[in-house]
């Protein structure tokens, strides 16, 4: 009787057990904000587990919040935890999908205990890999490097910590730089490389490492030649009408990573994704592989060369200097500075790392990072848009390079972009035909109770949207006045903007608060003109090459357009081809 007593009790427990958990089966949708606007799910459930996740809607980055959230779906449904790691170099994406998983699961009943249980983890598996060449970063750089040193013979195994390629590349315009090539010569530019060391020098106020740039001049030619060529990489670009020293990926830059990956991989590239390098391996001062872990693995990878390629340190407030955290970040997750670390046992010599690049026309994105405006700004300025600081006034000609307009933002405790109908019907659009934002993120930010980032504000009258901003109106009334009488003259201001658009008396009138953003380091190894990292006697470090923005010295202090991504194109091509010919002799 015991027996039976005790037995039915056990089953009674589990029966209570398996009600705590079940769920009420359907399928239930829920959202939470993302990279740039709402991350939407429709979460179907039975009583027991997660059976499917649809990613209804999002906006996230092509690229990289894009192509993390199947990766996101795919483990919670294998693993059946919304526990499982975020996504490297997505963690807002990665973010933004649990907490709507959160609020989904929550409405289901589940136990959200069991629901939010970490993945556990076995032991890695060790494992020795050998190839000729390992490069550490999937960026523009690193597979360009990447498919070079395998167009050159070269056996490649290609590390990206993230579970994406791409990284600070897959948000960039792909906007490239490219004297001296091919295409820039047919269509007619007669810019030559040292029109361009004098164009990058006098844009980074000197401060750019001459003999960086100098080798960046004499090899962009050929490195975009390669680029589009198709017994080269050849990767999509848009040629233009008329001479040009500068041509646009098609697909801007997600587009241009995602063909590079394609063509590293068509050229029998070894890609490892979630594989982060640890350390380098070095046997008497030279560098002969490196450590990694992901999937599982502690991964030994035997190397003849090794390219680092793991891109700037603007993410890593250990090495971003003071003056520049009073900004708001916009750079990439994954910018960390691994490759920093990694050198310090070598002593290599690192130039420029005081710098970083500062630009100015930026909003602050519900996710708390900076976003670049410039496709709406330049809209809103040619319909009469202007900016006022603390005081209601005026303060810069708007349209001025990036550089002066951000020298008077700095003077400022904050300022704001004031915006008639007009003004905002072009910002907006130059910034959703950007897919930045969309118009139901503007529905939702100009709620007159909406908290939180950007700052956004409208009213019928500028009186009205002066008390909103918190800066006096009777300045902000006489700014608008003085404007208007300048562009019925078709004149111009103190400022020394020419304006021709006036701003509507009448309202609704607009404003969005504006920052100054920071990204990319500008600082970083040291090389030579055959890639090679150099340490702190400039000497080479043998067997080590960079890539890309973990260089220093290539833009000065501030980056000029097009640059960024042409010398991650340039030097990336560069290093692979040295590797492979250094192997090959």
């Amino acid at each position: 009787m015991k027996k039976f007593a005790a037995l039915v009790l056990a089953m009674l427990m589990v029966i209570s057990a398996v009600s705590a958990m079940a769920m009420t089966a359907g399928t239930y949708e829920a959202a939470a904000p993302g990279f740039h606007g709402d991350v939407k799910l429709a979460v179907t459930v039975d009583a027991e587990k997660i059976t499917a996740i649809e990613v209804v809607e999002h906006s996230e980055t092509e690229g990289i919040g894009s192509v993390a959230l199947p990766q996101l779906v795919d483990a919670v449904v294998a693993n059946q935890t919304i526990g499982v790691d975020s996504i490297a170099g997505a963690t807002v994406t990665s973010d933004a999908f649990k907490a709507a998983m959160t609020a989904a699961l929550e409405a289901a009943g589940a136990d959200m205990a069991a629901m939010t249980a970490a993945v556990v983890k076995g032991e890695l598996v060790e494992e020795t890999l050998d190839t000729d060449v390992v490069i550490l970063g999937g960026g523009a750089a690193g597979l360009s490097a990447g498919i070079k040193a395998l167009q050159g013979g070269a056996k490649v195994i290609l590390l990206e910590k993230t579970g994406m390629t791409g990284g600070a590349s897959a948000m960039a315009g792909a906007g490239t730089k490219a004297t001296g090539s091919k295409w820039s010569i047919e269509s007619g530019s007669t810019e030559t490389a040292e029109d361009f060391i004098a164009q990058i020098t006098t844009n980074g106020h000197n401060k750019n490492h001459l003999p960086t740039v100098e080798n960046f001049a004499r090899t962009l030619g050929t490195a975009f030649d390669w680029l589009v060529a198709e017994d080269g990489a050849a990767i999509p670009y848009v040629r233009k009408d008329g001479p040009s020293a500068s041509f646009s990926g098609e697909g801007r830059g997600a587009g241009v990573v995602k063909n590079l990956t394609a063509k590293f991989e068509a050229e029998g590239g070894v890609l490892m994704l979630s594989t982060p390098g640890t350390e380098l391996i070095v046997d008497n001062g030279a560098v002969v592989g490196v450590k990694a872990e992901g999937n599982g693995k502690a991964y030994t990878i035997n190397a003849k060369k090794v390219i680092l390629a793991t891109g700037g340190y603007g993410a890593n407030d250990e090495l971003v200097p003071d003056e520049y955290k009073k900004f708001v970040y916009a750079g990439h997750a994954g910018a960390t500075g691994d490759a920093i670390k990694m050198v310090e046992p070598l002593n290599a010599d690192l130039i420029s790392m005081e710098l970083i690049n500062t630009q100015p026309n930026s909003m602050i994105k519900p996710s708390g990072l900076g976003q670049y405006c410039n496709p709406g700004v330049s809209k809103a300025y040619a319909a009469g848009g202007f900016m006022v600081n603390q005081d209601g006034v005026r303060f810069v000609n708007e349209v001025a390079n990036a550089w002066d307009i951000m020298q008077e933002m700095k003077k400022n405790d904050f300022q704001f972009l004031v915006m008639d109908q007009a003004a905002f019907d072009g910002f907006n659009a130059g910034m959703t035909g950007s897919k930045i934002y969309s118009m139901e993120d503007i529905a939702e930010w100009l709620k007159d109770d909406y908290v939180g980032q950007p700052v956004l504000k409208t009213a019928a009258t500028l009186e009205e949207l002066a008390a909103k901003l918190n800066v006096p109106a009777e300045a902000v009334v006489a700014a608008a006045a003085k404007f208007n009488e300048v562009a019925a003259a078709q004149g111009t201001d103190e400022f020394g903007r020419t304006i021709k658009a006036a701003q509507s008396t009448e309202g609704p009138f607009y404003a969005m608060q504006m920052h100054i953003r920071y990204y990319a380091s500008l600082g970083g190894l040291h090389v030579n003109d055959d890639m090679q990292v150099l340490n702190v006697n400039q000497e080479p470090i043998p067997n080590l090459y960079a890539a890309g923005e973990v260089i220093g010295g290539h833009q000065g202090d501030v980056y000029m357009g097009g640059c960024l991504f042409a010398y991650a194109i340039c030097s990336g091509h560069n290093a692979g081809l040295a590797a492979a010919t250094a192997i090959a002799q």
